[in-house]
């Protein structure tokens, strides 16, 4: 007996793309997220979660400061301002090619610092890491849940960035064993064969033609590659890059995206030191912040199927109204029960944003030019990171508390509300759904 597992309901016998590991089958749609998963737990969870282990050692070992070894977390904004040209590259070559060279970047990063010896050794390999990421996380993996789930694409896209998650459990550990019973460069190398085994994975599964397409073509009698037919124009519907630039809703977005992603940069990275000024215990606030982790897995899972009901502009501005709520208990309540009882909704809600943000694109502007759009529309969170550390730093500085700061997050997250009820579902209206939904893939 053989157990399937499918992310159309076609099933093809002695269909070769579909993968067999013994008895069992899975199709290329969740054999591609699959490989996305991973990738996304390879470029989160051990390059930015578990970077906290090799502070230490790379300390000892070198004399480097703190602040030298965390400047080289400041390249980040690397991957923001080379996602655009990595989302152009994946709309004409399709996944398969950008997740394999993102990772194998991703991974030459990790193997070769080993061999650092000076601290533009570490900047360098940094660079390169981050350079890797747009094309190693979101930008596939909101590409490829898009053709192969249309219908369900919000809890697929939920499901596939849990990886992020998942590598922030797991990666930390790992690495901290590995450090702990070998060494710092040990934790490396191990990163490193990580990124290369997903790689080969991502070149061997990732494919971006459904098998209903295949089928129509065996049925009219043309040739099946098994390839996405980059001649067809018709093949994947969506708004062209310049119509996206000058329409209202690619601002409204980025305006929108904006405002979201200053939970990252000013909220999420002060949480702990915000409890323990108002009196809370480093391991109670440190439990706090690793619950709201929990809450964000499967708040991805919640939100993402709740872009299948709603348009997906609404339900980001309903996270950031929860966490709105959510922020105004830290300032008020946090030493009190209260500051437990919202924990779940905060949590879910902002774990929830990092499900909803590929589907707003898809939303308004379709999937064509998806990897560009959404690249264009991502260098605006570069702001974020930008202002956002710096504004609670000098906030903290000047009164000695960050209720200020926060008040000031919900005032941009309410800017960010605003704006997004100017962006246009072009592409969830009940007269192009048939131009969305390739033929028979209702599920």
């Amino acid at each position: 007996m053989e157990t399937y597992l499918e992310a159309e309901p076609v099933r093809v016998k002695n269909d070769t793309s579909v993968k067999r590991f013994g008895t069992l089958r899975i199709s290329p749609g969740w054999a591609a997220v699959t490989v996305v998963f991973f990738s996304m737990s390879l470029a989160i969870g051990g390059g930015q979660y578990a970077f906290g282990v090799f502070v230490e050692p790379l300390e000892t070992q070198f004399g480097w400061t703190r602040t030298q070894i965390n400047g080289s977390l400041s390249f980040s904004a690397i991957g923001g301002l080379i996602a655009p040209f990595v989302g152009r590259l994946m709309d004409k070559h399709g996944s398969r090619p950008v997740v394999t060279v993102s990772l194998i970047m991703m991974a030459v990063s990790f193997l070769l610092r080993p061999f650092m010896t000076e601290l533009w050794h570490l900047y360098a390999l940094s660079t390169l890491q981050f350079a890797g990421f747009p094309g190693g996380a979101m930008l596939p993996g909101a590409r490829l849940v898009g053709i192969w789930f249309p219908r369900t694409r919000g809890r697929m896209m939920g499901i596939t960035a849990t990886g992020a998650n998942f590598g922030g459990i797991t990666m930390p550990t790992l690495m901290g064993l590995l450090v702990g019973v070998l060494s710092w460069e040990w934790g490396y190398v191990v990163l490193g064969f990580i990124g290369l085994s997903i790689a080969i994975a991502g070149l061997l599964v990732i494919n971006e033609t459904p098998i209903e397409k295949r089928i129509s073509k065996q049925s009219q009698g043309l040739p099946d590659s098994g390839e996405k037919d980059k001649n067809d124009p018709q093949d994947i519907p969506g708004t062209t890059v310049r119509d996206a630039v000058r329409s209202r809703s690619f601002y409204a977005l980025s305006i929108g995206m904006l405002a979201a992603t200053f939970t990252y940069h000013a909220i999420l990275t002060q949480i702990v030191p915000h409890l323990q000024n108002v009196g809370l215990s480093l391991n109670t606030a440190a439990i706090f912040l690793s619950l709201v982790a929990v809450f964000g897995l499967v708040g991805k899972i919640i939100f993402g199927y709740l872009t299948e009901r709603f348009l997906s502009k609404n339900v980001l501005a309903l996270s950031l109204v929860l966490q709105s709520l959510g922020l105004l208990v830290l300032i008020t309540l946090a030493d009190t029960p209260f500051l437990w009882v919202v924990l779940p909704v905060y949590g879910t809600a902002l774990g929830g944003m990092g499900a909803v943000f590929p589907l707003l694109i898809q939303d308004s502007f379709g999937l064509k030019y998806f990897g560009t759009i959404f690249g264009l529309v991502n260098m605006a969170t570069i702001g974020s990171s930008l202002v956002g550390p710096l504004m609670v730093g000098l906030v903290f500085d000047a009164t000695g508390s960050y209720d200020l700061a926060f008040i000031s997050v919900i005032g941009i997250f309410a800017v960010g509300v605003i704006a997004l009820q100017f962006a246009e579902a072009t592409f969830r209206k009940p007269e192009t759904c048939e131009k969305v939904l390739p033929p028979g893939s209702d599920q």
